[in-house]
C-alpha cells in the first residue's frame, strides 16, 4: 500500500509538473529559469501547509512525498543552475540560487503559517 501511495502521489506530481511548465514556457523568454522557479514554489507552499495542517502518515506519503516530491524538482533546478552558468550568465545563476532557496523557504513558511491560521 505504501509503495502504491507513492507511485500514484509521484504519478500525478509529475504529469502537473509537466503540464504546469508547458504553460509557463509558452510565455517564458528563457532568458531565466522563471519555470522551474515558480513550480518549486508553489510545491514549497502546498507542502507547507500540508505540514502546518499535521497531515501525516499515508495521507503524507500521497500528497507530500509523492506528489510533491515529484512536482519540485532539484534536479533539473541544478541542470538551469548550470546552463547559466556555462552561458556566462554567472549573475543570473547566483539570483536563481539565492531566490529558489530564500523564496521556496519563505513559501514553505507562509503555508505553515496560513495553516496555523484554521487551527483551534
Amino acid at each position: 500500500m505504501t509503495v502504491l501511495l507513492l507511485a500514484l502521489g509521484g504519478a500525478c506530481g509529475a504529469i502537473a509538473r509537466y503540464k504546469f511548465g508547458a504553460i509557463l514556457l509558452r510565455h517564458e523568454p528563457h532568458t531565466f529559469p522563471f519555470g522551474t522557479f515558480l513550480i518549486n514554489l508553489f510545491g514549497a507552499l502546498l507542502l507547507g501547509l500540508l505540514v502546518g495542517f499535521g497531515v501525516s502518515g499515508n495521507p503524507y506519503l500521497l500528497l507530500g512525498d509523492g506528489f510533491c516530491g515529484a512536482f519540485t524538482t532539484f534536479s533539473t533546478f541544478s541542470v538551469e543552475t548550470v546552463q547559466l552558468v556555462h552561458g556566462k550568465a554567472r549573475k543570473k545563476a547566483a539570483l536563481f540560487v539565492f531566490l529558489s532557496v530564500a523564496a521556496g523557504l519563505a513559501c514553505f513558511l507562509a503555508g505553515y503559517g496560513a495553516a496555523g491560521l484554521f487551527k483551534p
